[in-house]
């Protein structure tokens, strides 16, 4: 079938009209960006995986947005990372001059500690997110525990960063699918005080993603001195064939759905975010400058010299997940809060 010529000349001009509209779009986005600093909330303190992933993403991805600004950390650790995502979603600028590093918990705290949350989580626009790893809980070898069933006789002692945080809620789902006895002591820092406390044996041990386990701290398991004992996700990681899932703990359909939804933190993973009603354009040049970055090889050797499982995933990737995790009805809601919240 032929094209007339009148129909040819439409489409030539809407496809005319389109390229002019989106380089007038990229010019806007480029006069925003040159020459300016976009600071980059971090959820947890210096020196820990998710202030290393902030480090690396900065150095890269300013390269790939019009105007090439300097994007800089902001440490704003508290509570498990709420205070971050509270800061972006009510104080922060909503012009796309900030954006953050959210705790993969940012879903699950929304839920289950509503009275500490001051932002809707489907409200954030996400970017995307640059790895999705189940989180580990492991303990010292020499603290008498060496298998999940040893924790029906034998307590032991682990670190917590806060009620947002997943060292805080995985141990309380754990408590609650099953009679094991895990006391959390609240009120680390971020991951590296808690080594140090583990070092010291003042905790036996944290529920840390096994990606930063492996990068801040393999020897210790490739000297035994830690083991892993319980995985939280959905699958297992592809090198603990052997550690159990907790959602695999769960007996009743409602423990099956606590645990499904405990386990969809994995999907936000290490993601980015920028707060609500940043111009849809400057979203747009952001979204696809971390999609470029992901693929670029400079930025896939460092993140992987460095030790980190590069498995991304796009900002309507996650922003879907997350709407999906948090889609509950009114019943779930209330048993999520009532078990999760009374064990921790």
């Amino acid at each position: 079938m032929r094209t007339s010529p009148v129909r040819a000349l439409g489409l030539a001009l809407l496809l005319l009209v389109h390229s002019m509209s989106n380089a007038a779009a990229n010019d806007a986005v480029e006069k925003f960006y040159k020459g300016r600093t976009i600071t980059s909330v971090v959820p947890f303190g210096p020196g820990g995986g998710y202030a290393i992933y902030n480090q690396i993403m900065a150095r890269h991805l300013g390269r790939f947005i019009p105007g090439n600004p300097q994007i800089v950390p902001q440490y704003r650790p508290g509570a498990g990372g709420i205070v971050a995502s509270n800061h972006l979603y009510t104080v922060a600028p909503r012009d796309g001059s900030v954006m953050a590093m959210v705790s993969d918990a940012v879903a699950l705290a929304s839920v289950i500690d509503a009275d500490k949350i001051r932002y809707k989580v489907n409200e954030f626009i996400w970017l995307g997110a640059i790895e999705r790893v189940n989180n580990v809980l492991a303990v010292r070898a020499d603290s008498g525990v060496r298998a999940l069933r040893d924790l029906l006789d034998k307590e032991i002692v682990v670190g917590g960063s806060g009620p947002g945080s997943p060292t805080s809620l995985l141990p309380a789902l754990l408590r609650w699918l099953e009679p094991v006895k895990i006391k959390t002591i609240e009120g680390y820092d971020g991951i590296n005080p808690m080594f140090i406390a583990i070092e010291r044996n003042e905790i036996a041990g944290a529920t840390v993603s096994w990606t930063i386990f492996k990068t801040l701290r393999k020897p210790w398991f490739d000297q035994g001195f830690l083991l892993p004992i319980v995985q939280f996700g959905s699958v297992k990681e592809q090198d603990l064939p052997h550690v159990p899932l907790a959602i695999e703990l769960a007996r009743t359909p409602e423990q099956r759905a606590v645990a499904r939804f405990m386990a969809s933190n994995v999907e936000v993973g290490r993601s980015f975010i920028l707060p609500p009603e940043v111009p849809a354009d400057r979203v747009a040049a952001l979204r696809s400058a971390f999609d470029r970055m992901v693929k670029d090889e400079t930025f896939v050797e460092e993140i992987t010299k460095a030790g980190f499982q590069l498995s991304p995933a796009s900002g309507a990737e996650v922003q879907e997940a997350v709407a999906q995790s948090t889609a509950l009805d009114a019943n779930l809601t209330r048993l999520i809060r009532d078990t999760i919240s009374r064990t921790k």
